[in-house]
């Protein structure tokens, strides 16, 4: 007889053990559902080996959510040589539930990083047809050489596939023109600053008012009770550096003076302890530590980031959040195929997929959905809900 248990640590989270009794089968697929099937739209969340006595354990770690449709676990059990399978389903006791959806309207965005467009547009359109959101923000590499000529295609992309969305960009290093191209004297983010300026041109057309760092390409934007900051932190040469000037000071005067129940800065590298490909133990950013301090004292920030390509899948995850500062620190799949080379065991071949996220903010929620662009596949490993609690911090969502 086949038997699924689980041993679940807070309200909303998937953190906890889950355990499978299967005797002569060799895997068990665990994905969440109701009572009667798998929650359609969603892939499984762990590939588990059965051991000849029958047993497979799966820890889970990194905090992600249980999603609101949820109110089971199911296991897809295979025989050896795959086959045959049977279906076992155990419920989530109530207490670990999700919440029901937050009944005030919530800010959604679409986020899309490392797209890195060469000379073949496909993969970009595809991108922007699959944001949801009206409201796209761009974390950086939207192209692999920072060429004028690439700028150009990608503008022709959003003309093709979303010529009604806001589009909020901020530079990564391959916006950058490469030296080989122009020179080592020769500004190399000229590309780029042409081609955010067109498109917050669009943006104010449609309303968006901007305020500006005057020493680099930063920018800020208030969204009704939100507050979006873009940074650029890297310079010509691709160096991950913060322009000449005073743009952390810049930052640090705006966060002191922008009134925002969220502030949400996009910053192509992330900060160095909320790295998921944190081996190197290197900071990216020149001012990291800096950065760092700035952002834990004035709390209530989102910190999104991309640049490392990680897999929203690996088992560490790439959503954090510090209940002492009340911040969230995300790192987003890139579109291009993501890389989950430090996993160990078997995976879906989705979980390379090239992904983008959903950030959906309520009154006091925050929801991170990250899903395929190729199929569309929602990944419970890239599915994170944290709320704001009754004393002002930031905590699991029930």
């Amino acid at each position: 007889m086949i038997k699924l248990q689980t041993s679940l640590t807070w309200p909303g989270c998937a953190q906890g053990k889950y355990i499978v009794k299967a005797k002569g089968c060799m895997l068990a697929v665990l994905s969440w559902g109701t009572a009667e099937e798998p929650l359609p739209g969603w892939g499984p969340f762990a590939y588990v080996p059965i051991d000849p006595a029958g047993n497979g354990i799966f820890s889970f770690s990194g905090r992600r959510g249980i999603p609101r449709e949820a109110d089971h676990v199911w296991a897809r059990c295979y025989a050896a040589g795959f086959g045959s399978y049977e279906d076992v389903s155990a419920e989530i006791p109530e207490k670990y539930l999700s919440a029901a959806d937050d009944p005030c309207a919530p800010h959604h965005f679409s986020l899309l990083t490392d797209l890195h467009l060469a000379s073949k547009p496909w993969k970009i359109k595809q991108a922007l047809r699959a944001a949801k959101s009206n409201t796209v923000l761009l974390l950086g590499d939207s192209t692999n050489d920072g060429l004028p000529e690439q700028f150009s295609q990608f503008m022709s992309c959003i003309a093709d596939s979303a010529p009604e969305k806001i589009i909020l960009p901020v530079p990564g290093n391959h916006d950058i023109t490469h030296p080989r191209f122009i020179g080592k004297e020769a500004d190399g983010s000229a590309g780029y600053a042409h081609f955010q300026k067109a498109l917050l041109e669009k943006a104010a057309e449609k309303g968006c008012s901007f305020t500006y760092d005057p020493c680099s390409l930063a920018w800020a934007l208030q969204l009704d009770d939100l507050d979006l900051i873009g940074m650029q932190c890297v310079v010509s040469g691709r160096k991950f550096l913060f322009p000449e000037g005073s743009q952390i000071d810049w930052l640090e005067d705006h966060l002191a003076s922008a009134s925002a129940a969220w502030h949400i800065i996009l910053c192509h590298a992330p900060l160095l302890a909320h790295n998921p490909n944190r081996n190197a133990g290197v900071p990216y950013l020149d001012k990291n530590k800096r950065l760092q301090e700035l952002v834990s004292r004035s709390g209530r920030i989102i910190f999104l980031s991309g640049h490392t390509h990680v897999s929203p899948n690996v088992l560490t995850g790439n959503g954090e959040f510090d209940t002492e500062h009340q911040n969230i620190y995300l790192d987003c799949g890139s579109v291009v195929a993501t890389d989950t080379s430090d996993e160990m065991g078997l995976m879906s071949p989705d979980w390379k997929d090239g992904c983008r996220t959903e950030l959906i903010i309520s009154e006091d929620t925050v929801e991170i959905i990250m899903s395929s662009i190729e199929s569309g596949v929602k990944y419970p490993r890239g599915y994170y809900r944290f709320s704001a609690g009754m004393n002002g911090g930031v905590h699991l969502c029930r």
